[in-house]
């Protein structure tokens, strides 16, 4: 999906995920938790790097959202990573009224390893190492699940590339706290053997098994799962009975499979995980009243109303800035809030090419309608 072309709209989209404590400015609007949790897997006491982020406005208990990562290429790449990579996917499932966790799966970050069944060119299934995976997110939910502030009934879990293979292996176990996983380029894949006959037989048999509803969002253009496997994979899935939507872009990018942790990727299955998660009935980014609501503020006619409700499907940190005229240049995506902030004043002032200095009008969801100022300043 894409923002409407419209006369008066202008976009601009800033790529970044930075630091989640790189704004000290607006640090408010999340809590933002750099933790470790403490599991039993296999009769083993394991610690999980994690990253737990809430809006700092909760007052009641907050259903889970698991948030997992995919793989390197280079597996000497792996302690590399860290849970506050993913501060963006998770600031955008807080804001929408989720407790999100990012979970470091063994082996990964500062979690401890190592890596559990690990494959190789000489594997014959996937099996065993996407449970086990799928074991490290069913630790981090009961972890979370004891806490106050969560609500247990009520989970989802989120992956990207391999990622995607643990959250629909947990779904393949049917359990009754999750109701739903949204699969972002999933897959497994090794450069040398891409072994995908084993991937698909791995989605058939999870298919046989889930009846957990199963969001996949991929791009044609995905270097690593191309349209051909994508769809034997689904075939595969559903053929088992497996419940499943299948969302497949023809191109993202230079390539699809950075959907994932990519500014614009991240738009694309956001808006598809909102329109998932509103016919369950559980949190997404609000329309109706809230839509005409800003609407009427930004004086825009019916027409531009599918432009706003993209912009709050966006992903965070966004601003919207408005020209003298009322034409808006909206930028999000960034790593920060105050980077966004000169970013769109900024734009705004450099795509209209005129003078007088735009105003910042929204900050992420929120309405500020700030007076005019200088594009090279602080709001």
């Amino acid at each position: 999906m894409r923002f409407p072309r419209l006369p008066v709209f202008l976009i601009s989209i800033f790529v970044g995920c930075g630091s989640v404590h790189t704004d000290n400015a607006h640090a408010d609007e999340f809590l933002i938790e750099q933790s470790f949790l403490r599991t039993n897997i296999d009769n083993r006491a394991v610690r999980l790097e994690a990253l737990i982020v809430k809006s700092a406005t909760a007052t009641e208990k907050l259903p889970i959202a698991l948030i997992t990562h995919g793989k390197p290429a280079a597996l000497s790449d792996m302690l590399n990573w860290k849970a506050s990579d993913y501060a963006g996917p998770a600031r955008d499932l807080a804001k929408r009224g989720w407790l999100a966790v990012v979970v470091m799966r063994r082996g990964f970050g500062q979690s401890d390893g190592p890596q559990p069944s690990p494959v190789s060119c000489g594997s014959t299934s996937f099996v065993e190492r996407a449970n086990a995976d799928a074991d490290d997110l069913q630790a981090a939910y009961d972890a979370i699940a004891t806490r106050p502030d969560a609500d247990p009934e009520r989970a989802i879990a989120i992956g990207g590339s391999a990622g995607g293979v643990a959250v629909v292996s947990l779904a393949a176990r049917n359990p009754k706290y999750l109701r739903g996983v949204v699969s972002v380029s999933g897959g497994l894949r090794m450069v040398d053997c891409p072994k995908e006959n084993e991937l698909v037989k791995l989605f058939a048999e999870y298919g046989a098994a889930s009846r957990v509803p199963n969001l996949w969002v991929y791009a044609k253009n995905d270097s690593f799962f191309g349209p051909e496997l994508v769809t034997r994979m689904h075939a595969g899935f559903l053929d088992g009975g497996g419940d499943v939507k299948l969302v497949h872009y023809d191109k993202l990018g230079e390539d699809g499979h950075d959907m994932f942790m990519s500014a614009v990727g991240r738009l694309r299955w956001l808006t598809e995980m909102d329109a998932f998660l509103r016919f369950r009935k559980l949190p997404a980014t609000p329309r109706g009243e809230r839509v005409s609501e800003l609407m009427k503020l930004l004086k825009f006619d019916r027409n531009q109303r599918g432009f706003l409700e993209n912009y709050l499907a966006a992903p965070t940190y966004k601003a919207m800035a408005q020209a003298p005229e009322g034409k808006v240049w909206v930028q999000y995506g960034a790593g920060a809030s105050n980077t966004v902030r000169k970013s769109a004043l900024d734009g705004c002032r450099a795509r209209f090419k005129i003078s007088e200095p735009c105003r910042l009008v929204m900050e992420n969801d929120v309405w500020i309608g700030a007076e005019p100022q200088d594009g090279a300043g602080e709001p």
